[in-house]
Formats: structure tokens, C-alpha cells, sequence
């Protein structure tokens, strides 16, 4: 199992901007450069149960890459907070393949921790997103 090189992500927003060019790329040691080297790390994806720990979270990203056609994604900024060693991201993915509509977006929690080894994901949270609400109908007489 690889493990983190000598990448030294400064910013959170760095460690997301490797996320997401990994997970384009399918690139399975990019993806875990990103990721701490911590067994505590927590991944959520769409609609999946929760995965814990970096041997679980690296077969999980192997089996969506290996099993999944290439991506196209637009990313939302919802939300951007940091507070000492932690930042919280919060985005909306819109994500494309090849030759298919969009797909409903997902609505997506990062979680960065500062480390030793500079900023490292902790958590990432997906789930679609909730369809946007109807407009109530009102009946005309």
C-alpha cells in the first residue's frame, strides 16, 4: 500500500483542488496523498455506508475508480470554514460522463485537518441532493 509522499498540500483549499483532479484522473495514489495518514479517516459516499479507516477508504476510491466511466465535474462553493487545525468545505458536484446527462447534484462535506504533513482530508460526506422544492399550486376558480 503507498503511502503519503512528500506532497505538502498549504491551503485547505489545495487538498481539495489534489481531491478532486485525483478523482478525475482516477488516480488512486493521488487520491490517498490527500487523505491523512490516520486510521480515524471517515468516507461517506452517495448513498453507501460509512468507511473508516485509510486501508478501508483506499479500496473504496480503487473499487469507484475501477468500476466507473471518466468524470467530468463542475464544483459549487457553498460554504468555507477554518477554524485553527480544521476546515470544513461544503460543495455542490455536478458531475458528468461521457456521452449522459448530468446527474443530480451531490451535495458534499469536506473535512481537512492540519498536520504535520501539511493540510489532509478527514472526512468526505456525499449524498444527492434533495430535488429542489415544488412550487405550490394554487387552484384558480
Amino acid at each position: 500500500m503507498a503511502t503519503i509522499t512528500e506532497k505538502r498540500f498549504h491551503t485547505p483549499r489545495e487538498a481539495e483542488t489534489a481531491f478532486y483532479a485525483a478523482f478525475i484522473k482516477r488516480d488512486i495514489d493521488a487520491m490517498m496523498e490527500v487523505w491523512a495518514e490516520s486510521d480515524s479517516i471517515s468516507c461517506v459516499h452517495p448513498l453507501g455506508q460509512i468507511v473508516t479507516g485509510r486501508v478501508a477508504v483506499r479500496e473504496s476510491w480503487e473499487s469507484i475508480f475501477r468500476n466507473s466511466p471518466d468524470m467530468q465535474f463542475m464544483i459549487t462553493e457553498r460554504s468555507r470554514t477554518q477554524n485553527g487545525e480544521i476546515a470544513v468545505h461544503i460543495v455542490e458536484e455536478h458531475i458528468r460522463t461521457k456521452g449522459e446527462p448530468p446527474s443530480a447534484p451531490m451535495q458534499v462535506t469536506n473535512i481537512y485537518r492540519l498536520t504535520e504533513a501539511g493540510w489532509r482530508m478527514i472526512m468526505h460526506h456525499a449524498s444527492p441532493a434533495s430535488p429542489p422544492p415544488k412550487a405550490e399550486s394554487k387552484t384558480l376558480h
